[in-house]
């Protein structure tokens, strides 16, 4: 009896994290339609999943069109150049964890999620304010890119409602692409 009474404390104080944590995600989420959430939810964690375990193939299935079609609607990345070009990627472009605060659309019917970011940075992790732009795209959620404020700011900021995002590049293309798509000059 003792043992079923520790499994079922053990089971609580396991799952009422994680469904605070998804409860957090689901109201950061509120301007989303809600029927589209869930789905949402899914695909920025496999995003950040795809970027923390360096899945470029992964990630090249959960970004835009924005990010392998060029400006013309012809020159294409495939999935083999994508790879090869985020190989590439050094440590601070690479969105590890998310954890969503509030989201915005666009006016495009795009939404830029603001939240607290991790980044690997050598043999630490580092957390800022982050956005992710998340489009709607083949019935799905796909996303165009992600930024941080530079300098940094520290994802505390996000409970003041005066803090305004500045110069973050979400409606651009991913950096590691953005020459395979536009003409690049050294």
């Amino acid at each position: 009896m003792a043992l079923v009474k520790v499994i079922r404390l053990a089971s609580l104080i396991l799952v009422v994290p994680l469904a605070i944590h998804a409860q957090a995600a689901k109201s950061a989420l509120s301007p989303v339609p809600a029927s589209q959430r869930p789905a949402l939810i899914q695909r920025l964690k496999a995003y950040t999943e795809a970027f923390r375990t360096k899945d470029w193939a992964s990630l090249y299935d959960l970004v835009s069109d924005e990010n392998k079609i060029g400006v013309d609607n012809k020159l294409k990345v495939y999935k083999r150049t994508f790879v090869r070009d985020m190989q590439g990627t050094y440590d601070l472009q690479r969105l590890i964890k998310f954890a969503p605060v509030h989201a915005e659309n666009d006016g495009t019917g795009n939404f830029d999620i603001y939240g607290c970011g991790q980044l690997p940075f050598g043999n630490q992790k580092i957390e800022r304010i982050a956005v992710v732009r998340a489009a709607r795209e083949h019935g799905d959620w796909f996303f165009t890119n992600w930024d941080y404020p530079d300098p940094p700011i520290p994802c505390s900021q996000l409970s003041d409602s005066n803090w305004k995002a500045r110069n973050l590049r979400v409606d651009e293309p991913m950096s590691q692409v953005s020459c395979e798509l536009r003409t690049c000059t050294l």
